[in-house]
């Protein structure tokens, strides 16, 4: 009996999971990566910037809800599989991309983040585009999300990025060229914390 549950204590701890939004930026690359999987390579974002892609994407949640799925392929030519990466340098990260290209995942994640963050602080777009960012303390959301058609199926393909909103420089580019990017701008260049001055402060003295 004491043996079944050591085994038990131990199969729990060698599958113990990690929520991405208990994790709090910056973290040692070390500790988060510890026994996984993963490649490495240059983000697409900043050309400083590392991303490692994990192998087994249910390695980690977000909100306890997982996102690990894909769209077959049928040709030579393939991106179907949802991925996840750990974005950061050498020795910390600072933030993650979660991009998927199945329907059911993106709408569940789109779901999930309206519940667990409430309303956003920039929202443009419909079902065809749509970005959606929050700000919380130390973390800024961008969910891109659209319309597509993969290895000829039509799905809803979506990208998340979470990052530490000391990533200012990053910050403005990953939010395009939009009002949101200006007020990105003019909050860094005056010194003003999200905490203090949201958004919607700003946009009601634009206006």
């Amino acid at each position: 009996m004491l043996l079944l549950l050591m085994m038990s204590l131990f199969i729990s701890c060698s599958t113990a999971k990690e929520d991405l939004s208990n994790v709090l930026f910056p973290v040692k690359k070390e500790k988060i990566l510890n026994g996984l999987d993963y490649t490495e390579k240059k983000s697409a974002l900043d050309e400083n910037l590392i991303a490692y892609q994990v192998k087994d994407m249910n390695a980690f949640s977000l909100y306890g809800q997982y996102f690990a799925n894909e769209i077959k392929s049928n040709s030579a030519t393939y991106a179907g599989k949802n991925y996840l990466e750990l974005l950061g340098d050498a020795k910390e990260i600072n933030g993650y991309k979660i991009h998927l290209y199945t329907q059911k995942e993106s709408e569940k994640l789109e779901k999930l983040l309206l519940g667990k963050l409430g309303k956003p602080a920039f929202d443009k777009g419909n079902e065809t585009e749509r970005n959606i960012i929050w700000e919380t303390s130390g973390k800024l959301y961008i969910l891109n999300s659209g319309n597509a058609e993969i290895q000829g199926e039509k799905t809803k393909e979506s990208d998340l990025l979470c990052l530490n909103t000391n990533f200012t420089t990053l910050i403005i580019n990953a939010t395009q060229a939009t009002k949101y990017s200006e007020y990105l701008k003019f909050r860094i260049k005056n010194n003003k914390k999200v905490e203090n001055y949201p958004y919607s402060v700003y946009s009601k003295e634009q206006d």
